[in-house]
């Protein structure tokens, strides 16, 4: 009987075995299944950022001097003195690694062919750190400001640079771009200390050093200049490896166009601009008839786009010294809270449509007999003859509406009110949600100004606005000091339309430093011509508490203006557009933080 038992558990226990190695052999073969689908899906990823997972793997272990044949500088240009732009051929270039506290580690061969005086050498400098994934979790540019690599830089300056002529340092090159191929990408005020410390430390030893500011030319990188004080040449490069990621703005520009934007970028700049390449284009792409016809352009806009205005740099305003009241604006078509006593100026949206029809001169005539201050956003669409022209810049350029405009002229100057005039607002922003946004910069100055200068003479209480968002590359758009009285953005707490958590939201100051930062080099007032924030009733009142705190310190404010309804439902795609309104209760106490 037992051994009838100890049989059968036996013959279980093997068919329990048999069938969990089945388990097992099934679970094995899904998991290697798996494991290849995912090794098949990063495989494109990889390669696509091949540089990247090759420099987070790199232990380094010395502070290395390597040539680099990948970026030469291919050409200079100069907004002041365009007719001294030219080819640069050849040149020099050597890139320091900068990883320990040590000294250099360098092979005296390839020093020994950068004998030449007369060839421009040029030393770009980067901080790595130790090990790279360290580096990219924390600044290794602090590295820098604290000392580190003051050794080094002191060989590099004694020992190698010695008293040659003609030898510029570039520092961290791409800083700019927003994507995390160097460790040193993002930090702006961290890299304009740490160039400033950098430029310092090589004119005590070479004093003769010309420091060059490595940015890109991508948008938004005069964000990260360091300062007419330290730097002695600016530069772009064409087709960087960090843009080649994005998917952001267009990287299929023919060349001539991509360089002519990349300059442009520079244009509040009375430097030398240096153009380097890179792998990612011919050597020879650039040649004398393009750079030629780079010049001619440069000189056929220098009075205006390339005037040396573009050079004066705005002072430091004095809160004491300027400054009444803060006007206090909504956009309310509703009239929720138009009447409120505290509010005195109303915004207003024209475009062709509804100045063709007599809706926008009604609308405007209320808001004058309550007694309010106006603000008019020109929209140029909505034709009878074409809704959406996507070359209506152009367009008005060459008076195709001019009927239209002489029409909103007539209405706006019909009153004593402060109208302030804003024309084809957020421009900057690379979508297309309206006909003049992603556009040619220099274009739409031309017909920014061509509007605003439409009529003879523009009555003192007419103010031109130049309305950008406030977004990166916006000051590519500045149409010029002698067209723009006052200069504004807009400011919502939704960082990004797929965020639908309004605890998600930016705070106002978060996002008021980042955009006027952005604007530093316009010395003009500033109005807020657009801004919101959504969510519960306690969340909106103390996000627009800290707005208020925020207003009040700076005097370069001359008004606020609340967007006091729901966003255009088109522009959020299938996205719930968000809800700015705000109850009488909010607004209330808003004013009066801002009045304390």
């Amino acid at each position: 009987m037992i051994k009838i038992v100890l049989l059968n558990h036996i013959v279980l226990q093997q068919k329990n075995n048999k069938v969990f190695n089945m388990k097992l052999s099934k679970f094995k073969k899904i998991f290697l299944i798996g494991f290849l689908i995912i090794t098949i899906m990063l495989i494109p990823i990889a390669i696509k950022h091949k540089d990247l997972l090759r420099d987070l793997l790199t232990i380094r272990i010395s502070n290395t001097i390597e040539n680099t044949n990948t970026e030469p500088v291919l050409a200079v240009f100069s907004f002041d003195a365009p007719q001294d732009s030219k080819l640069i051929k050849p040149s020099y270039h050597l890139r320091l690694k900068l990883s320990r506290s040590t000294g250099l580690s360098f092979d005296e061969e390839i020093l020994n062919k950068f004998t030449a005086d007369n060839i421009p050498l040029i030393i770009t400098i980067e901080t790595w750190g130790t090990n790279a994934i360290n580096s990219y979790r924390k600044n290794p540019m602090n590295d820098l400001i604290n000392g580190k690599f003051d050794n080094a830089i002191k060989e590099l300056c004694i020992d190698l640079i010695k008293k040659r002529p003609n030898v510029y340092i570039r520092f961290n090159p791409e800083i700019e771009v927003p994507y995390k191929r160097y460790p040193w990408q993002g930090y702006v005020q961290e890299y304009i200390d740490a160039f400033g410390y950098l430029a310092k430390l090589c004119k005590k030893y070479t004093p003769q050093i010309q420091m060059v500011w490595g940015a890109s030319g991508y948008p938004g990188a005069l964000e990260y200049y360091p300062g007419d004080h330290v730097v002695d040449v600016a530069s772009v490069i064409m087709k960087s490896d960090s843009e080649m990621k994005l998917e952001v703005y267009p990287k299929d520009y023919p060349l001539k166009y991509d360089l002519i934007r990349r300059l442009h970028r520079m244009r509040f700049l009375d430097k030398p601009i240096f153009v380097f390449g890179s792998k990612n284009i011919a050597k020879d792409a650039l040649d004398k008839g393009m750079v030629s016809e780079v010049v001619k352009y440069i000189q056929e806009e220098k009075n205006i786009v390339y005037s040396k205005e573009n050079y004066i740099r705005p002072n430091p305003i004095d809160k004491d010294t300027i400054r009444g009241n803060i006007k206090i604006g909504l956009y309310d078509p509703n009239d929720f809270l138009n009447n409120e006593p505290s509010i005195s100026i109303e915004h207003l949206f024209a475009d062709f449509e509804n100045i063709n029809n007599g809706t926008f001169e009604g609308r405007f005539k209320r808001v004058i007999e309550r007694n309010h201050d106006v603000i008019v956003t020109f929209e140029p669409f909505r034709h009878h003859q074409k809704e959406y022209d996507a070359e209506v810049l152009k367009h008005v350029l060459h008076g195709n509406y001019d009927e239209e405009i002489k029409a909103f002229y007539k209405i706006i100057l019909s009153t004593n009110h402060t109208v302030y005039l804003r024309y084809a607002h957020e421009m900057e922003i690379p979508i297309t949600r309206y006909p003049w946004q992603s556009q040619d910069p220099v274009t739409y100055i031309n017909s920014y100004r061509y509007f605003m200068t439409f009529i003879d003479s523009i009555p003192e209480n007419v103010k031109r606005v130049w309305g950008p968002a406030g977004d990166r590359g916006s000051i590519e758009w500045y149409p010029g000091n002698d067209v723009v009285d006052v200069m504004s953005i807009a400011i919502y707490g939704l960082p990004d339309k797929n965020i639908t958590d309004p605890n998600m939201q930016e705070s106002f100051s978060t996002i008021f430093k980042r955009k006027t930062w952005r604007l530093r080099f316009i010395d003009k007032p500033l109005f807020i011509t657009e801004f919101g924030v959504k969510g519960p009733e306690e969340y909106q009142t103390k996000w627009l508490e800290g707005a208020a705190l925020v207003l009040r310190e700076n005097p370069q404010i001359i008004g606020v203006n609340y967007f006091n309804m729901s966003d255009t439902p088109k522009a959020w795609g299938e996205i719930k557009p968000p809800d700015w309104s705000i109850t009488k209760e909010t607004l209330l106490h808003f004013v009066a933080t801002l009045n304390k």
